[in-house]
């Protein structure tokens, strides 16, 4: 059988991350920012980075869910952040736009007082940043988005708070990482995936 290396990559860091934190996986943006983004690099071979900043979700019937509070990365119980992955090169709007975490959204949405209406959402979005990152300013947000769509915008106080997180986990985000990374490389052995696949 066929196996989408986008698919598999997604598979691999969520697995890690369930086996890891089977109580709060759909919280850790961040780790699978991390995770997916050291995978996709090392896979693909063209840089990915881990992004944090902003975001709001459609969760249909319009009702938007926004985590918006930048001032959460500074404190230590965190708050109403997203983290998600970009590519390096390129135009902006034409670098690719990845989110693992796009599979929990409705877990997400529901555990934090956002009753869910629309369909399962996809296992992940992995897209171009123009055709997945809706644009307005945050106060102009509409009451639904597009299918596919969210808004998002990077903030420098995200990109320090990940840095931080980056510096202090390092050990841990490592050996997490070459867990995803076995966990693929088993996969793809046994499929028929091609690198240009990314």
């Amino acid at each position: 059988m066929r196996h989408s290396i986008k698919a598999l990559i997604a598979q691999s860091v969520d697995e890690v991350i369930r086996h890891h934190y089977p109580t709060r996986f759909y919280s850790l943006c961040h780790v699978y920012a991390i995770l997916g983004s050291n995978l996709i690099s090392i896979i693909g071979r063209e840089n990915f980075r881990p992004v944090a900043g902003l975001a709001a979700i459609d969760c249909g019937q319009g009702s938007i869910m926004r985590m918006a509070d930048n001032s959460a990365f500074a404190r230590p119980e965190g708050g109403a952040y997203h983290c998600w992955i970009e590519s390096v090169d390129g135009p902006a709007a034409e670098r690719q736009l990845v989110d693992l975490t796009f599979r929990h959204n409705h877990i997400y949405a529901e555990q934090n007082g956002h009753p869910w209406h629309r369909a399962a959402p996809p296992d992940f979005l992995w897209a171009l940043k123009r055709d997945a990152v809706f644009e307005c300013a945050l106060a102009e947000l509409p009451a639904n988005f597009p299918d596919g769509q969210m808004w998002l915008a990077e903030t420098e106080e995200g990109a320090a708070w990940l840095q931080r997180q980056l510096a202090e986990h390092q050990n841990a985000l490592v050996v997490l990482t070459a867990e995803a990374l076995s966990r693929c490389s088993a996969e793809l052995l046994k499929s028929e995936c091609t690198f240009n696949e990314i």
